[in-house]
């Protein structure tokens, strides 16, 4: 029903709004499909609820075979349970084999630096005019946190800092790798411009390169038939100071604060969890285990390319980052006026050619204004 939908189809606030007048209203579905965004707001709202005694209880259930960065994906401060994870999602890097060989740039390897990436795809855009990163339509992809934060990280910044309650867009730190990664856009070239139409997925179409993203478009690569190039994918390139980041989270389920029969519920979504749901997920191309004994699974590492390198999902999960949670009720980095301030400001660079700093401290004070209630 719409509680299920409701989840990830709002905008965060807007969806919290919705589902706690429903959780206070006792008509709320008795499992919700829910994200890695939504795990406090959900559990702060009253909506969903700690299922840890649950699991504690299913003689049947070893919470300690899932990882343990994933699982910290599903707890509030640290503790307690809010969430089943479904699947690995650890933004990897897809490439396009056929364009770099075209081009005579060396591919891809897991000791891969962004500066010999860049220089690569300054020689593919030269040699096929094909640009490297994948922008969306107005940009979406380039604004996508789990891509952008990881070069404010990479340079030594973080948005928000450990308490919670100061923006930090605007740092030094936080500024260079900004600047470092609109460069890629204003300075080389080697982004795809907002308002070019490739004519579908820049990615798939043969346009672009590289494409930054989880597992299971893995899927829909395969699909395409004839395959029109040949495609890998790697371990995120490492940053000037030798550390390698990248964003990753999951979806999942939830059980509500009004299910009928929590039991059953539970019976329901630890399924999700099961070896063979893992392994069926993996083997349909949708995603990687979260099982840490099916990390050497036979089957899963005899899967048939593409992609030939299906570990570089499992080995890039030690790089990966998960999304910053901001109290109150400014948004998130998906949605309300966060989401908007960041959008803007990646406009305001890369379309209107304003300054990194000028743009993301615009941005920063503005975010720092509501968070304090002004």
């Amino acid at each position: 029903g719409t509680a299920i939908v409701s989840g990830v189809a709002l905008g965060a606030n807007r969806s919290v709004e919705a589902l706690a007048a429903q959780a206070a209203a006792g008509s709320l579905a008795d499992v919700i499909f829910t994200a890695d965004l939504y795990v406090v707001p959900f559990a702060k709202g009253g909506i969903s609820v700690d299922m840890e005694p649950l699991a504690a209880a299913d003689p049947d259930f070893d919470l300690s075979d899932v990882y343990e960065n994933m699982l910290d994906l599903s707890k509030v401060e640290g503790k307690g349970l809010y969430m089943i994870p479904s699947s690995y999602d650890v933004v990897t890097m897809y490439y396009n084999k056929t364009l770099f060989e075209q081009a005579g740039a060396p591919l891809p390897t897991a000791e891969s630096t962004w500066e010999e990436i860049i220089a690569s795809c300054k020689t593919i855009l030269e040699a096929t005019g094909a640009f490297c990163l994948p922008a969306g339509a107005n940009g979406g992809t380039t604004k996508w946190w789990a891509i952008y934060v990881p070069w404010i990280v990479g340079y030594g910044g973080q948005i928000l800092s450990d308490d919670g309650t100061t923006v930090m867009l605007s740092s030094p730190e936080s500024l260079a790798g900004l600047q470092a990664y609109t460069d890629m856009w204003t300075k080389d070239g080697i982004g795809q411009p907002f308002d070019f139409d490739a004519g579908g997925d820049c990615f798939m179409v043969g346009k672009c390169a590289l494409q930054f993203t989880i597992p299971g478009p893995m899927q829909s690569m395969r699909a395409l038939e004839p395959q029109p190039f040949e495609w890998d994918v790697e371990v995120i390139p490492s940053f000037p100071t030798g550390e390698k980041v990248t964003g990753m989270g999951t979806y999942g389920f939830s059980i509500t604060a009004n299910a009928k029969d929590p039991q059953l519920a539970w019976d329901f979504i630890k399924g999700l969890l099961s070896p063979e749901t893992q392994k069926a997920i993996t083997l349909n191309y949708s995603g990687m285990p979260l099982l840490k004994s099916l990390r050497e699974d036979p089957d899963i590492l005899a899967l048939t390319g593409p992609p030939d390198n299906i570990e570089a999902f499992m080995n890039n999960g030690a790089n990966g980052i998960t999304p910053t949670y901001f109290p109150g009720n400014c948004g998130s980095l998906y949605a309300g006026q966060i989401n908007t301030e960041i959008s803007d400001a990646f406009d305001a660079v890369i379309v209107g050619g304003s300054s990194v700093e000028e743009a993301f401290t615009t941005a920063n004070d503005n975010i720092q204004a509501c968070l304090d209630g002004g």
